[in-house]
């Protein structure tokens, strides 16, 4: 893990997920929250809900996610998180199929983010969304406590 509280410097925090298996999301949802424990509650719950859907459907879809990672900017606030994994190809957001218990990982991050998309690389791609506090429904990203 790299970031500010590991000494490595400012954002963006980092996560190396090698090796890892889906038992590892507890990890990952754990590591964003402390890593953005300023974030306001909803803003927070968001972004958990994305940094875990995006890493579950590299757990899914691909042989594992490499990393995960979080940049914070303060002006304006935006929180980008970035998962890195070893497949070429792009997620699909699907309509929901209610029959199915499973599906509807990125129409949730279709819904939450200001926007997502892949960036496709040697030996991989990286999925991104942007979450931002502008939005009139979210806080600011500081918490009014």
């Amino acid at each position: 893990m790299t970031g500010p509280d590991s000494g490595a410097g400012d954002a963006p925090w980092v996560l190396d997920l090698r090796g890892t298996g889906v038992s590892a999301l507890p990890r990952v949802r754990a590591w964003a929250g402390k890593s953005l424990g300023h974030l306001s509650p909803d803003h927070l719950a968001d972004v958990l809900m994305v940094i875990e859907e995006l890493a579950s459907n590299a757990y899914e879809h691909t042989s594992g996610p490499f990393c995960a990672r979080l940049t914070v900017l303060s002006r304006p606030c935006v929180v980008v998180i970035e998962v890195d994994d070893p497949e070429p190809g792009r997620p699909e957001v699907r309509p929901p199929d209610y029959e199915r218990a499973r599906g509807r990982g990125m129409l949730l991050v279709d819904r939450l983010a200001d926007e997502w998309g892949v960036h496709e690389h040697t030996g991989g791609k990286t999925v991104w969304a942007r979450l931002g506090c502008g939005v009139p429904a979210r806080e600011a990203c500081e918490s009014s406590r």
